[in-house]
């Protein structure tokens, strides 16, 4: 549930507004926005400003804003997204259609993430809440069966889409399921990047051990988007944060744990901060 322009996320208090959009920071002033609905009482609220601001800072977003030209890529890279293509076939879906598919996509993937913050999903909880996506989903299918083995959620506004989710199973990304993917919704709106438009796949990622983004950048040229992070503490628990953050570097040996892992994830946005203001 939202509080003017904010919502309640993983702890924190984030801004609707898109990343290129300045967010309204007068529930932080007034302090209504530590009584955001559903959800939990926020720790934190985070919200950036001066996108794209041209030059390197520590935290950005990774984007795609102009049409991808595979013939720029080096003949190995090209080769993977060639052999992506020819395994897979990705096309729009209904997702209703394929909830089950979905689900099971979904439970393999996480499979392979770390159990500190590995989510625990309900099969009905998830077959229910497919039904009230508003999101433009792809399908992957392996071309030899027609098996679904991958998808990714985009989430569509005026000149902005978010990659919102991307799952494959993972007995299939030797054969370049990921490249298939990407290399399919960067083809179908090429003209959407050619018009101003940008493609989105979130911000500086210090939670999750992934090189998803990387990917992104070495394979399709997406690139980082300079900003600037802002966090302003619930006043609830800002005196922990001075307390523990004199800790932060003995934490890290107990990342393991999933609630420390949490916490050592808003000590490092929190070093960041302080480091862009020295």
């Amino acid at each position: 549930m939202s509080v003017n322009g904010w919502r309640y996320y993983n702890h924190a208090a984030i801004p609707l507004s898109l990343p290129h959009e300045t967010p309204d920071t007068t529930p932080i002033e007034n302090g209504n926005i530590w009584n955001l609905k559903g959800g939990g009482t926020p720790w934190l609220a985070r919200w950036t400003t001066e996108f794209d601001c041209g030059h390197e800072t520590n935290w950005w977003y990774v984007i795609k804003d102009v049409p991808f030209e595979i013939s720029s890529l080096k003949s190995e890279r090209r080769y993977k997204i060639t052999k992506g293509m020819k395994y897979f076939d990705v096309r729009k879906i209904d997702p209703k259609e394929y909830k089950e598919e979905l689900y099971n996509v979904s439970m393999e993937a996480y499979k392979t993430y770390p159990k500190k913050y590995r989510p625990s999903i309900e099969h009905d909880s998830f077959i229910s809440s497919v039904s009230t996506w508003k999101y433009i989903v792809y399908g992957a299918f392996y071309r030899e069966n027609d098996t679904f083995c991958g998808y990714v959620l985009l989430d569509i506004k005026d000149n902005y889409i978010d990659l919102t989710t991307v799952k494959v199973n993972p007995d299939y990304e030797k054969l370049q399921i990921n490249a298939a993917i990407v290399y399919q919704i960067l083809s179908d709106y090429e003209q959407f990047l050619s018009s101003g438009g940008y493609i989105c796949d979130g911000s500086r990622n210090i939670s999750h051990e992934t090189a998803y983004q990387d990917y992104l950048e070495k394979y399709f040229n997406f690139r980082k988007a300079y900003c600037q992070l802002h966090i302003e503490y619930n006043p609830k628990i800002k005196w922990i944060i001075k307390i523990v953050y004199l800790f932060r570097k003995l934490l890290l040996k107990f990342d393991h744990n999933r609630y420390i892992h949490q916490m050592n994830s808003v000590l490092k946005m929190e070093e960041l901060v302080r480091s862009q203001n020295e």
